[in-house]
């Protein structure tokens, strides 16, 4: 299930019953069902959604604590199926689900129509066990590493800025239909993000390290991000020219992941029920260099967005997208499987306040046969990129990847030896994945939600001023 935090980050909730449990009975089996039942005798269908959670952060900025954070979410969202349309309404306070009952049956008239149907009772084969301390974390402790976060940037180059932030979270998110769907899943998950970076006039530097995950990540793995951060920072403070022209070019897992956004939304099922997305009719055709391997696995130990049910109350799937080049799956909801003709997948992704939309859980890429340090002795006077700037304004239903170069390197002498500015790349990753691969790492990172190694491709265009 989707999780939402004031935080960002992933969690399930305590053991304590919320003031809307004792009234209304939603996690007690017996009482849902008299609940059930009285929206059952105003609507023809139903669907409630049920998400609450706790959280803490702690954040840095500019050296400095900047803001310490304890949330607690609560939330409840139906959808009621009358005379074959669909209303939606939700709220975020426990004594107000009678009236989001109402509202829902009364918005029905104006809504969708309802010309699928929601989840059926099934029990997911699958189970994921939350890391209560993600909601037992210590306020000073994260304070404390905060601070050894600065510390340990600032002892490598004592001029940069530091940022940082810690935060966690647990929660409980339960779904029940009137086809007898009743589903309950608890969730935790913990994030990290440190930065070094500097602002002097006409140069902007900065350099982060990131991660979520559905554990306590340990203090040693976040300090050691840190100093690799302030070495990379340090380095980056080096410019190097660098012209327009095309270049083998080395792209680290962020930028990876740039490139596979068009991938993500040309199998998202609104776009293939459309008729938009190019892959419509390529099912089981070799699209991509036999090279490229995509997962949707939501069952990934290390992943900060697994999960065992969707937003809909549907069994996730762990399933081949992308298989040795050859296309081989959408990710639909509900509503989008019936469109298209094809069977649930269970990547309905939702908050309380959202209705569900196609996503994927956990992207995990393969990894290839080759070795970093070789890969960038292969890439000897071009370009790798660690970040990018602005390519949410690609059109990625076209394969289009655009925008500016914020953290690149020239490669010299098989590394990276000082950094480009001014740089900008515009790639068809349709393209680029299927016919300019060189060589894809064996070591991988987690970004975001996605795990995924470097990739170098070659003959790619940069412009520069």
């Amino acid at each position: 299930m989707t999780k939402h935090f004031d935080t960002g980050v992933g969690g399930g909730s305590g053991d304590g019953k919320s003031r809307d449990e004792a009234e209304t009975g939603i996690y007690e089996r017996p009482a849902a069902g008299k609940f059930t039942e009285r929206l059952g005798s105003l609507a023809d269908a139903f669907e409630m959604y049920k998400s609450e959670g706790r959280s803490l952060s702690v954040s840095f900025e500019n050296d400095r604590l900047n803001e310490i954070r304890q949330g607690e979410s609560y939330g409840i969202s139906i959808r009621a199926v009358k005379q074959g349309k669909i209303g939606f309404s939700y709220s975020s306070k426990p004594d107000e689900i009678d009236h989001v009952a109402q509202s829902a049956v009364r918005m029905a008239p104006w809504g969708k129509p309802y010309d699928y149907q929601f989840a059926p009772k099934a029990e997911s084969a699958h189970t994921r066990e939350p890391d209560a301390a993600c909601g037992e974390l210590s306020v000073e402790h994260m304070v404390e590493l905060c601070d050894k976060v600065k510390d340990t940037i600032k002892a490598i180059d004592p001029e940069a800025l530091v940022d940082a932030g810690i935060n966690g979270g647990v929660s409980t998110t339960r779904i029940a239909t009137s086809r007898g769907q009743d589903c309950r899943e608890e969730d935790s998950g913990f994030s990290y993000f440190v930065s070094a970076r500097i602002s002097e006039e006409g140069n902007f530097l900065s350099v982060y390290r990131a991660r979520g995950a559905s554990r306590v990540i340990d203090d040693a793995e976040i300090l050691a991000k840190a100093r690799e951060a302030a070495e990379e920072f340090k380095m980056a403070r080096t410019l190097l020219p660098f012209g327009k022209g095309k270049y083998r070019v080395l792209f680290a897992p962020q930028t990876v992941a740039d490139l596979l956004l068009p991938i993500a939304v040309g199998v998202n099922g609104m776009n293939i029920a459309r008729k938009t997305s190019r892959f419509v009719d390529a099912l089981n055709e070799q699209v991509f260099d036999p090279r490229i391997s995509l997962e949707d696995d939501p069952f990934h130990p290390d992943s900060p967005a697994g999960a065992v049910y969707d937003g809909e109350g549907v069994p996730a799937q762990k399933r081949p997208i992308v298989e040795r080049g050859v296309l081989k799956g959408f990710v639909h909801t509900l509503s989008t499987a019936q469109k298209c003709g094809h069977a649930p997948t269970g990547n309905g992704q939702r908050s309380v306040s959202s209705q569900p939309a196609p996503g994927l859980h956990s992207v995990v890429m393969a990894p290839g046969n080759a070795e970093l340090a070789d890969m960038l002795r292969d890439t000897e006077d071009g370009l790798c990129i660690s970040q990018m700037l602005g390519t949410f304004t690609s059109n990625f239903l076209a394969g289009q990847v655009s925008g500016n170069i914020s953290l690149g390197y020239a490669v010299k002498e098989g590394r990276c030896a000082g950094r480009v500015k001014n740089c900008a790349l515009n790639v068809n990753s349709f393209d680029v994945l299927k016919g300019q691969i060189v060589a894809i790492s064996r070591q991988r990172e987690w970004v975001g939600n996605s795990y995924l190694p470097w990739v170098l491709l070659d003959g790619i265009g940069i412009s520069a001023r």
